[in-house]
């Protein structure tokens, strides 16, 4: 081969290799784009409050709706407050506990939000030094048409330090002599100290939390025990009515119970938050299933006693008449014959013109009861067991004794 028959395959390899090197970047550079949602990192004393915004930027797509799990290390921090999203609606429940707090965001129009949108801002509570991280889970993320919308998640931290500006690794103090003086007793808590930002005292140890202007429902762990069930209200025409209805099941046996919004008209509806209340001593909720729902989005947070649940509708499509508004699976873990109230908090509904039908009382709740069954599906008096039983079979004998003697 010549000079210059090799020269110029060595050029074109050259020019193969630069096309190459160009297309994997073209590539990464397209990847790279695309929506991004963010938290930013902190730092606080011990008792300072900072608020955080989670930015979702870079969207070209009209987005309708979103739900989003914020999750951090409870012993560090706490969420006192969730508010001022660029959506519509913001729902959030806080599970103190575990450190997570799931927020569900949606438009009521037909319009959806592009460019740069604030989620939601975090007001978090520094509780004591050291250093969490914020995980992002991206549950989900769709356009007005209801197609999932990717994004890139980018999680952020909390370095908390204490008042000295420990970051919580304990420092050795140096050696001293002994003292025979006795220290002076400490002064309460809330005493004087620097302000943090967020409003809240700086030289408390143990600062009260700010009230939370969260929907969750109160729970109601201590419901009342019946032994019979009181019969459900009737429902009345032409209005829109959420019921559960009363229900049976045999210890130890599971069910399905249905919510349902009955008696829709008009503009129809295009969300609703209710909550679900009763005795955890007396029956469990093992699952919400959100397949079953005729919302097109529906979401459910538990805890003891209470069961937050939001369905809403991502496009243009209205629910009219009668819909399913959620289906739970209870298990019976009472004692047959007792009781629990199944209570229904209806905190939204919404129709399809952004008008809040709670405000206006165009609606009717019809709760309802759970009855523990024995296994052949007949009620028990619970106060019926072997002594009872005894002292009415002696009760018996001694009546036919008198009847003989007579």
């Amino acid at each position: 081969m010549s000079r210059r028959g090799g020269a110029n395959v060595r050029r074109f390899f050259a020019l193969a290799l630069l096309f190459v090197l160009l297309f994997v970047f073209l590539v990464s550079a397209t990847t790279a784009a695309g929506a991004v949602i963010s938290i930013p990192s902190a730092e606080l004393k011990v008792g300072e409050s900072r608020t955080l915004t989670i930015l979702l930027a870079d969207t070209t797509e009209e987005i309708s709706c979103a739900t989003i799990t914020v999750s951090y290390d409870p012993a560090i921090l706490k969420v006192t407050a969730v508010q001022n999203s660029t959506f519509d609606k913001l729902v959030y429940s806080t599970d103190t506990a575990q450190g997570k707090t799931t927020i569900v965001l949606y438009q009521i129009g037909a319009s959806g939000l592009t460019g740069t949108i604030a989620l939601a801002e975090l007001t978090f509570e520094a509780v004591k030094a050291g250093s969490s991280s914020m995980q992002l889970r991206l549950e989900t993320l769709k356009n007005n048409a209801g197609v999932t919308v990717a994004a890139t998640v980018q999680p952020g931290s909390v370095t908390v330090k204490a008042d000295g500006g420990s970051d919580g690794t304990p420092t050795p103090s140096p050696s001293t002599s002994p003292t025979l003086t006795p220290s002076p007793s400490p002064s309460p808590a809330g005493g004087g100290g620097g302000g943090g930002s967020g409003g809240s005292s700086g030289g408390m140890v143990s600062p009260s939390p700010s009230p939370s202007p969260s929907l969750s429902p109160a729970s109601s762990p201590s419901a009342p025990v019946t032994t019979a069930p009181s019969p459900s209200p009737v429902p009345t025409p032409d209005v829109i009515t959420v019921r559960i209805g009363d229900l049976t099941v045999a210890s130890g046996e599971v069910m399905t119970a249905t919510i349902r919004i009955e008696g829709l008209g008009g503009d129809g509806l295009r969300s609703a938050l209710i909550a679900l209340t009763y005795n955890p001593k007396i029956v469990k909720v093992l699952a919400v299933t959100a397949e079953t729902s005729d919302f097109e989005e529906f979401s459910a947070t538990s805890e003891s006693g209470a069961v937050q649940m939001i369905g809403y509708q991502t496009g243009a499509e209205r629910l009219t008449d009668d819909v399913t508004f959620a289906q739970l699976q209870l298990k019976g873990v009472g004692k047959p014959g007792e009781q629990t109230a199944l209570g229904l908090d209806v905190i939204a509904l919404i129709d399809m013109e952004g008008q809040m039908l709670v405000e206006h009382q165009e609606f009717q709740v019809l709760p309802g009861s759970l009855t523990i069954t024995a296994e052949d599906g007949r009620k028990r008096i619970p106060s019926c067991g072997l002594a009872g039983f005894a002292a009415s079979m002696i009760g018996a004998y001694i009546l036919l004794r008198r009847r003989r003697d007579r």
